[in-house]
């Protein structure tokens, strides 16, 4: 490959606020466009087949896989952790150190060798990765070119996924010699799945039993010869803090400071409403994101984050007050005459319903789910699992599953796939928990499959006169014989998406009518905003009660009028005057009206005129 196409400038990012050692920086490898173009389309095909290769204990870079599955697993593992009644356990937290500088080349090659990669393959990514020269950006300075001897450069689109395959190696060495290792004893609810280890990157964390004495001798060993200082629970991984017990408000402290973070570096900006809102919209309502994808995260810290986005929003910091619009309102859907800014709340519910949507769906794809079915729901469904069992994150979750149940379509063909008892196809749920006497008065056991009350294509239940079975079998929904069982979603396209989530739990209020005066009809976003504003009458005039009084009377007309909307906008005759020469200017009739009559004119003229 030519030097100048693999040429890499390193710029080295600090990874703490004030560094002192070399340590303290992570360098990033800027690789040059033509190169970037070539690595990326050998990631196209690593993508197609990494899948088939990489064990499910790794999720990172792999597609179809995620990295909650990692915080969601290892929370079930750790809970009970602080219960000495429970198994003893033990869980190492491994993070590997200068992880993708260490990997040598000739080891690289052997493992895409091992692989079975095409050798033409392997012969282009050995060029990507040897021939590379560096140079040293420092305080804006670059100096001289040198060669490297092994590693991985953080910066190439490449990396990652050839790191992946690397830890696979680690990751199969360590199953061998556990296999071998005829004393070896799993984790407490990990053997079924024959799980020791998760992987993401570079952050590893092994799981094994604990002999208490053995353990409690190695970690005093640990802290006399490293010096490590010991630490308790909640400990950090992937960014998130994992607990044996419940998550605190103290515990989401990072996220909070990570708002006052950036609310801080905007702050002495001046911005106008319209600027606020989009800062929130873009990236302040998103920063809570991926916790929310992981935890149903406590009320107070959601309430602390939606306080300071509404301080921020009326008065340009933290700290405020003097709130315009409710936050309840604000959070509508413009339709309905909000400002579209989603709840905190629904987002996190909606997200962690799409977590229980893929234990329904088990397609296969998921540790955290193969887990689940294995210990969580080995002997029920999701619908019908004792609530009180479980990490408290788990809890949490399975109390939406009245939200899950009204957004659940099954579609039911020869009914082999669904529990009759415990599945909620029904419109009553559950029916082992709406009609518990049931299998008694049927003769069909709680183990039953749907496809016992169907015969050749209907339904076919029991004869019986007990009401409940004539009030389930007069509720009974459509078969669909030509198609296989399935569960979909009540959406459009049957999918479940965080939008139709969100639309599901959300609730609805009827649209208001001057909706159409601010659909994307002003390219400048502030002046759409004052229109929202002035159309919910919460403009500063002087009948609010946060305006201070400093006269009596209209300051345009001089009358001794109350600063209204209806008089600013159509009384004053000073306005009035205004909007004459506005009417003969543009040749427009706007008629003096009051100020609701007015904005139910401009709603319909808006309607009737073409666009």
């Amino acid at each position: 490959m030519l030097k100048q196409i693999n040429t890499t400038l390193i710029s080295l990012i600090p990874k703490v606020s004030l560094p002192r050692y070399v340590s303290d920086y992570r360098p990033i490898a800027c690789c040059n466009v033509l190169y970037k173009s070539i690595t990326k389309i050998i990631v196209k095909r690593l993508q197609q087949v990494l899948p088939l290769m990489i064990d499910y204990s790794q999720n990172a870079f792999v597609p179809g896989r995620s990295i909650t599955d990692n915080i969601l697993l290892a929370q079930e593992l750790m809970a009970g952790y602080n219960h000495k009644r429970l198994p003893s356990r033990c869980m190492i937290k491994v993070d590997i150190q200068k992880a993708y500088d260490s990997v040598e080349w000739d080891f690289l090659l052997e493992v895409l060798k091992l692989f079975n990669f095409p050798h033409q393959f392997i012969v282009l990514i050995n060029q990507c990765v040897s021939t590379a020269s560096f140079s040293v950006s420092l305080n804006g300075s670059i100096h001289g070119f040198f060669k490297g001897g092994r590693g991985l450069r953080q910066g190439d689109p490449m990396s990652p996924y050839l790191f992946v395959l690397v830890m696979e190696i680690w990751n199969l060495l360590l199953r061998f010699r556990i296999n071998e290792a005829a004393d070896f004893q799993y984790h407490w609810k990990c053997k079924d799945i024959g799980l020791i280890n998760l992987c993401f990157a570079d952050d590893v964390l092994l799981f094994c039993k604990a002999h208490l004495p053995s353990i409690m001798q190695e970690r005093q060993q640990i802290l006399d010869y490293l010096g490590f200082q010991e630490g308790s629970l909640p400990v950090k991984y992937l960014g998130i803090p994992l607990t044996s017990s419940r998550l605190t408000i103290a515990d989401c402290r990072p996220l909070i400071d990570k708002v006052d973070a950036r609310l801080a570096g905007w702050n002495n900006q001046i911005l106008s409403y319209a600027g606020r809102l989009q800062l929130i919209k873009s990236v302040l309502t998103t920063l809570h994101t991926y916790w929310a994808s992981a935890f149903i995260l406590p009320k107070g810290v959601l309430k602390t984050l939606e306080k300071k986005m509404r301080q921020f929003l009326w008065q340009g910091s933290a700290g405020s007050r003097n709130a315009k619009v409710a936050w309840a309102w604000i959070t509508k859907p413009k339709e309905e005459g909000g400002l579209g800014i989603r709840s905190l709340t629904t987002t996190n519910q909606a997200l962690m319903l799409k977590q229980l949507w893929r234990i329904l769906q088990n397609d296969g794809t998921s540790i955290w789910v193969d887990w689940i079915q294995r210990y969580r729901l080995r002997h029920s469904t999701i619908w019908t699992f004792n609530g009180a069992l479980g990490s408290w994150g788990w809890k949490k979750m399975l109390k939406l599953r009245p939200l899950l149940q009204r957004g659940v379509i099954y579609k039911i063909g020869d009914g082999s796939s669904f529990s009759l008892w415990q599945d909620a196809w029904h419109e009553r749920g559950p029916l082992c928990l709406t009609f518990p006497q049931g299998p008694e008065v049927t003769g069909l056991p709680l183990s039953s499959s749907l496809s016992s009350v169907i015969q050749s294509n209907q339904w076919c239940w029991p004869a019986s006169t007990d009401a409940d079975i004539i009030g389930i079998t007069s509720q009974l929904p459509p078969l669909h014989p030509s198609a296989a069982d399935c569960i979909s979603w009540r959406s459009s396209s049957g999918k479940f998406t965080f939008l139709a989530a969100v639309s599901l739990i959300q609730p609805t209020t009827p649209r208001v009518s001057w909706y159409v005066l601010l659909q994307g009809n002003f390219k400048i976003p502030r002046h759409g905003f004052i229109l929202w504003m002035a159309i919910l009458e919460k403009l500063s005039t002087m009948d609010k009660p946060w305006v201070p009084r400093t006269e009596n009377g209209c300051v345009l007309c001089g009358g001794l009028f109350d600063e209204t909307h209806d008089h600013l906008f159509f009384k004053c005759s000073y306005s009035k005057r205004c909007l004459s020469i506005l009417r003969r200017k543009i040749r427009f009739q706007w008629p003096f009206l009051e100020w609701q009559t007015g904005l139910i004119w401009a709603s319909k003229r808006w309607r009737a005129s073409p666009h």
